[in-house]
This record gives C-alpha cells, sequence and structure tokens, in this order.
C-alpha cells in the first residue's frame, strides 16, 4: 500500500472520530436545551411582564441553541472534506457567522470595554464582507 493511501485512511477515520464526537456534541447540547426551555417554561416568574420566559432564562437557551447549529456546520464541513478533500471557505465564514452572532447575544456590551466591542465589530465586518465576496454573482465586464 502506498504511503498516501496510508496517511488518507488515517485521515478519513480522524474526521469520523472528530464527528462522531460532535454528534455526541449535539446529543449533550439538545438535551440541555430541551431542559432548559422546559424548566424556563415550567417556573413561572411573576416578577417581570413576559409571560412565558425571562430574559435571563433566555440567555440560558439562546446560546445552546448556537452551539448546536455551529456543530452541525462543523459536520457539514467534515463531511464535505471526506467527500471532496477540500475544505470550502464559505462553510469556516459561515461557521465563524453563526459564533459570532452567538457571542453578540451574550455580550453585555453596556459593561464591555471598547477595544472589545471595536474587535467583536471588526470580526463581524471582516466575516460579512469575507462571505459576501464569496456569494456576490460573478459581474461580466465583457459585454
Amino acid at each position: 500500500m502506498k504511503e498516501g493511501g496510508k496517511l488518507q485512511k488515517i485521515e478519513t477515520g480522524v474526521f469520523y472520530i472528530l464527528s462522531g464526537i460532535v454528534v455526541l456534541y449535539i446529543a449533550v447540547e439538545l438535551i440541555e436545551l430541551i431542559y432548559q426551555f422546559g424548566k424556563a417554561l415550567i417556573v413561572m416568574d411573576d416578577t417581570t411582564d413576559r409571560l412565558l420566559i425571562t430574559k435571563e432564562q433566555t440567555a440560558l437557551v439562546i446560546p445552546v441553541f448556537f452551539n448546536v447549529l455551529i456543530a452541525i456546520e462543523l459536520i457539514d464541513t467534515f463531511n464535505i472534506y471526506i467527500r471532496e478533500h477540500s475544505i470550502k471557505v464559505q462553510s469556516i465564514l459561515l461557521i465563524g457567522l453563526i459564533a459570532i452572532g452567538r457571542k453578540l447575544l451574550v455580550l453585555d456590551i453596556g459593561h464591555s470595554d471598547g477595544v472589545q466591542n471595536i474587535g467583536v465589530a471588526s470580526i463581524i465586518i471582516a466575516l460579512a464582507l469575507g462571505y459576501y465576496l464569496l456569494k456576490r454573482p460573478e459581474v461580466n465586464t465583457g459585454d
């Protein structure tokens, strides 16, 4: 067997192991999401004007939801790599956008320093611009 074939089999095996770990992570996060959401619905808080779920409870549920989305995108990226042996930059940018969206939901902008806010804004701009440049239709200048 050629050396490249062994390396490719090892690489594929590692990606299958990583995918399995991510699937287990998704299962754990789904259980956590169901638990947190169910607990938020069962435990009524009369001190708030919200009907079912308080802001604090939402702050516990939404990040877990985004964790599941990120993990699903990682599995998709692994699968594409196993099939095509290339990583799509678009997938990586999408994972980054989801992750920064999650960060924005849990970030208390009022209590964070300006440098951190500028850093988060820079990451958002860079990821969004990169995604836009990949997704934009090609402009025909020869017509």
